[in-house]
């Protein structure tokens, strides 16, 4: 199996950001550890909808703060969360699927999607705030 390998979210240098990264950071983590430890675990998809429910939470508290910057690409951004959003929807409603992906894949996924996104649509508003 392939190895996920994250080692820490990037800072954005907006305090509660940051901390929220570091928070999604911790629940996809750990939630990766406890599959890899007892992959039939009845609590991981309750700590795969946390997940969800966090990165909405971050999103919006994110936009809420970029809008109060007067971030110029504010709607891309809002686009990419959204697009984030829609896939853990449809993932979770494919959960009970006989093909459904495996929960470990999906918990890898958006591991790769929040982490290529603070890489790249959240690195480019931490440049602009520092300007």
């Amino acid at each position: 199996m392939d190895v996920f390998k994250w080692d820490s979210p990037r800072t954005v240098g907006v305090a509660q950001l940051d901390e929220q990264h570091r928070l999604l950071h911790r629940l996809i983590m750990g939630l990766i550890r406890t599959l890899e430890a007892a992959p039939g675990d009845p609590e991981a998809e309750k700590s795969f909808i946390r997940i969800f429910e966090t990165a909405v939470v971050h999103f919006k508290t994110e936009e809420d703060y970029l809008e109060a910057q007067g971030y110029p690409d504010l709607q891309p951004h809002r686009l990419e969360h959204e697009l984030i959003l829609d896939w853990f929807r449809d993932q979770t409603a494919q959960r009970d699927r006989p093909k459904a992906t495996p929960l470990m894949g999906l918990v890898k996924g958006i591991g790769e999607i929040i982490q290529d996104h603070q890489a790249t649509v959240d690195h480019a508003y931490a440049a602009w705030l520092e300007v």
